[in-house]
C-alpha cells in the first residue's frame, strides 16, 4: 500500500472524506428504499481524459463499462440513482483501471411521447490501479470522484449520455476528463 494509506492527504482530510461516504451510502440508502422497480442498463462509452500528462502516458481515449439505474420518471421529480463502471486504457508507457462508484440524483424534462432528457449528478469513491514506471507510479488507491451528466433516454430501451468526471488527485495525476456513452435496458430489479 501506498504511503498515506487509501485515503491521500492527513489525518483530518482522511476522516473528513470517509465521514462524507458514510453520510452519502446512508442518505442514498434511505432514498432507494422510496422506489419500487428500476430499470438498469448497461453503456459502453469513450472516456477523454483532460490531463496532457494522463493522455500523454495512457492514450487520448479510453473505453468505459458502466451499469447504472435508468431514470425515466416525469419532468422536476428527482430520483435516487447509482452508477458503477470499469474505465481504463494501456499503453506501452503504462497502464490505468479506475472504478467509480457514485451515488446521487436524477431527474428528466421536457419529455416527449419518445424521448426524455435528463439530468443527473453523482459523488462517491472511485478504486485505482496504476502502472507508469516512467512517472515512477506504481500504486493502487482510494480517491473521491464527482460527475455531471445530461443525456437522452429514446423509448425507455436506449439511452446516450455526456458528461464529465472528476477524480481527486492520484500520486499527483489527475484522471478527470469526459465520457461518451451509448446504453441499452437490460433488466428490471424490483425493490
Amino acid at each position: 500500500m501506498a504511503e498515506g494509506g487509501y485515503f491521500p492527504g492527513n489525518g483530518e482530510e482522511k476522516e473528513g472524506m470517509k465521514r462524507w461516504f458514510v453520510i452519502l451510502v446512508c442518505a442514498s440508502s434511505v432514498a432507494a428504499c422510496a422506489q419500487r422497480t428500476v430499470p438498469v442498463g448497461i453503456d459502453f462509452g469513450l472516456f477523454l481524459p483532460s490531463n496532457p500528462t494522463v493522455r500523454d502516458t495512457f492514450g487520448e481515449s479510453w473505453w468505459r463499462v458502466g451499469l447504472s439505474p435508468l431514470s425515466f420518471q416525469e419532468s422536476g421529480n428527482w430520483k435516487f440513482t447509482t452508477d458503477i463502471a470499469v474505465i481504463g486504457n494501456s499503453t506501452w508507457q503504462g497502464r490505468a483501471v479506475l472504478v467509480p462508484l457514485t451515488f446521487g440524483a436524477t431527474t428528466s424534462f421536457g419529455s416527449t411521447a419518445d424521448t426524455t432528457p435528463y439530468v443527473v449528478l453523482r459523488a462517491g469513491p472511485y478504486w485505482a490501479d496504476v502502472f507508469a514506471p516512467f512517472l515512477g507510479i506504481d500504486a493502487t488507491r482510494i480517491g473521491l470522484n464527482t460527475n455531471a451528466a445530461l443525456g437522452v433516454s429514446f423509448g425507455e430501451r436506449f439511452y446516450v449520455e455526456a458528461r464529465y468526471d472528476f477524480f481527486s488527485d492520484f500520486a499527483g495525476l489527475d484522471f478527470s476528463g469526459f465520457f461518451i456513452s451509448a446504453g441499452f435496458r437490460l433488466f428490471d430489479v424490483r425493490l
